[in-house]
């Protein structure tokens, strides 16, 4: 892995992590310089009440001795063992910094290349599934799952859909002419009735779901045993359907005591048993076929891996900003660590220069204080001396 600088609007390239500035760049200064505004007001008034209570005069300034100056170097002096003293400190700091932001920084690395890993792993995976199944069994999503648009999806199941609801109400009033005699009232005779069809319908429609998974993801030996039972015992419960549908048609009816013959006399009971049975047979067969199509595994295998590359995809994000927020840190931690000599060298002219406008400050207050021209001439000289000896 390595970092590159990019321009803005420049694609990030395969393999490559653009490197960003950190939040917040390293600091690690412990030495700051003082207040020079603040000590320049402070050394002018003290220059004004020296000359004011006669501490120093132009005769002082003549001989180019200002006792002040001396304190001031001492200051100076003391200054330069203070800053050269921090100035370790802070390399010390620095370094002890960088040891533990490269161990920060490699666990975050490794985190992000697993994260990586996953991301294109599931990445792959998705592209792997993202083509339309043409056969049952081949593994692949339905091309609707695949576009993930909703109205192909209705478009395709309503027609289904819309024959299940048909079977169902054509099944209900047969079967509730079927059940006559069995319930209480006319409501518990519809309820039977509309329950035995929801049974009919919905029974197959499952059964052809399992089906269909056992097409896809294939099954041992004991679940092929089982559904053939399942359809075997379900083979049986139509034919007593059919048997009751056969009795309610051939057998006498019974109206408010009155005999009036069998619906479908003058039929023999063996055609209109086929019949039945056909009818039956072919209602469970479009039920189970409608289950069978409507149902691929494959789908929710898809939005599962879709949803687990979304997942995965803002886990590398983050941990990819992490990476390079340390890889950052890390680097300005090293570019401070760079910049320990320019620093010092800056500092120790600012310091010179500082204690330098001290001196003239103080001869200003000096001048103001005695307020001769003559000490004014004086104190340029001085100023002027100072400056070309440095």
């Amino acid at each position: 892995m390595r970092f590159i600088r990019r321009k803005q609007d420049e694609p990030d390239e395969p393999g490559q992590v653009t490197r960003i500035a950190p939040a917040v760049a390293y600091d690690g200064d412990l030495y700051h310089l003082p207040d020079w505004a603040q000590r320049r007001r402070e050394e002018r008034e003290l220059g004004r009440a020296h000359a004011t209570d006669g501490q120093i005069d132009t005769l002082t300034l003549q001989t180019g001795s200002v006792p002040r100056f001396n304190e001031l170097e001492d200051e100076r002096v003391e200054e330069l063992c203070h800053h050269d003293e921090r100035t370790e400190q802070e390399i010390q700091r620095a370094r002890a910094e960088l040891e533990s932001q490269k161990i920060r920084l490699a666990q975050s690395q490794r985190a992000f290349g697993q994260a990586r890993e996953a991301l294109d792993d599931s990445r792959r995976r998705v592209t792997e599934l993202e083509q339309p199944s043409r056969r049952a069994g081949d593994g692949r999503p339905s091309s609707i799952a695949i576009s993930g648009s909703r109205w192909p999806a209705v478009r395709r199941w309503l027609p289904g859909a819309l024959l299940l609801l048909l079977l169902l109400i054509v099944e209900v009033p047969i079967l509730y002419q079927v059940i006559l005699s069995w319930g209480d009232s006319v409501a518990m005779t519809a309820l039977l009735a509309a329950g035995a069809a929801l049974i009919m319908l919905v029974a197959p429609h499952m059964y052809g779901r399992a089906f269909r998974a056992w097409q896809e993801h294939g099954s041992s030996a004991q679940g092929r045993w089982l559904l053939t039972g399942v359809a075997l015992v379900w083979l049986g419960l139509i034919v007593a359907v059919a048997v009751l549908r056969r009795d309610a048609l051939v057998k006498p009816l019974v109206v408010d005591g009155q005999n009036i013959g069998p619906t479908s006399e003058g039929v023999n009971q063996l055609p209109t048993m086929i019949l039945l049975l056909a009818l039956l047979i072919a209602t469970a067969l479009i039920a189970a076929d409608l289950g069978r199509r409507m149902h691929n595994p494959n789908d929710r295998r898809l939005r599962e891996l879709r949803a687990k590359r979304d997942a995965e995809a803002r886990t590398c994000a983050d941990a990819q900003a992490a990476y390079q927020q340390d890889a950052g840190y890390a680097e300005s931690i090293a570019q401070y660590l760079q910049a320990v000599d320019r620093r010092r060298a800056s500092r120790l002219r600012r310091l010179d220069s500082g204690f330098d406008s001290l001196a003239t400050a103080y001869l200003g207050g000096v001048v103001e204080g005695l307020r001769d021209p003559e000490a004014a001439s004086w104190a340029e000289r001085i100023v002027l001396r100072r400056r070309t000896r440095s």
